[in-house]
């Protein structure tokens, strides 16, 4: 869940907001680790977990470091992540534009679909680089639900559905734009790694064709159902035919396009 914004897009009071965190983690938390375990994360590593939301990758952190190793997970909101029985994870309500982090602490630092909500995305990027022991890795992954991404996520709905998705992900866009997200930010990431100083800069895209019936989607569209509706991109109707459509058993599509891009510190 995003740090430091009054205008952050999702009502964090809604009563299935944990319910569509969790979903969230369920469609992208496999490409999220495969690219942690990748850069090495082992036993004894300190990591930061920023926007940990319903807490899944900060668990999986601290299952992985061990208990000679440490996570600190913080957030504005992190009620969803807490009480998980584990000594060496922290769970801290800490806002990340305002609130101090200790300097080239942590191993790794991972924040994910928490930038692009921010209003001051680069000082975030520049405060998260600093928080990275000399060696250590920042991990950042963020949404592209932008311009040519919104061709490319209809192109992968069922055939004769594609106006309707392109439609949708137009009207997603610029509630994200209504709300001072950054919609595109997830293709920027790589540019921000490197402007904050940072060396061995990677990116790759998690695009996941998903079984109908998959409910991340479905209850984002229920959750923005008001600023959807109010941008006049998509009507009532559509709206309804869209979330109908993914819960069917026999579709598939892509949802959010995410860019996960990674850096180091350098020695």
């Amino acid at each position: 869940m995003p740090e430091s914004t009054d205008r952050y897009v999702f009502d964090r009071a809604w009563e299935r907001e944990h319910e569509r965190l969790a979903a969230l983690e369920a469609v992208y938390d496999p490409g999220t680790t495969e690219r942690l375990a990748g850069l090495g994360v082992a036993a004894g590593w300190h990591c930061l977990e920023v926007g940990c939301g319903a807490g899944s990758i900060a668990r999986w952190l601290a299952d992985r470091v061990g208990e000679r190793g440490r996570v600190l997970a913080i957030d504005l909101d992190p009620r969803f992540a807490e009480g998980h029985g584990r000594a060496n994870l922290e769970v801290r309500r800490q806002d990340l534009l305002a609130d101090p982090l200790p300097a080239g602490a942590f191993d790794l630092v991972h924040a994910r679909a928490v930038l692009e909500h921010l209003p001051d995305r680069e000082r975030a990027v520049r405060r998260l680089a600093a928080a990275v022991r000399p060696g250590g890795w920042l991990v950042l992954e963020d949404f592209d639900i932008e311009g040519p991404a919104v061709e490319l996520i209809a192109r992968y709905w069922p055939d004769g559905q594609h106006e309707l998705a392109e439609r949708l992900y137009r009207a997603l866009e610029a509630a994200f734009g209504r709300a001072g997200a950054d919609p595109g930010y997830g293709r920027r990431l790589p540019d921000a790694l490197a402007g904050a100083g940072l060396t061995e800069v990677g990116a790759r895209l998690q695009a996941p064709v998903l079984p109908g019936g998959t409910p991340f989607l479905a209850l984002t569209l229920r959750q923005l159902r008001a600023p959807l509706l109010a941008g006049g991109l998509v009507e009532e109707a559509e709206l309804d035919r869209a979330v109908e459509l993914i819960q069917r058993q026999d579709v598939r599509y892509v949802p959010n396009v995410m860019v996960t891009a990674w850096a180091r510190r350098p020695d």
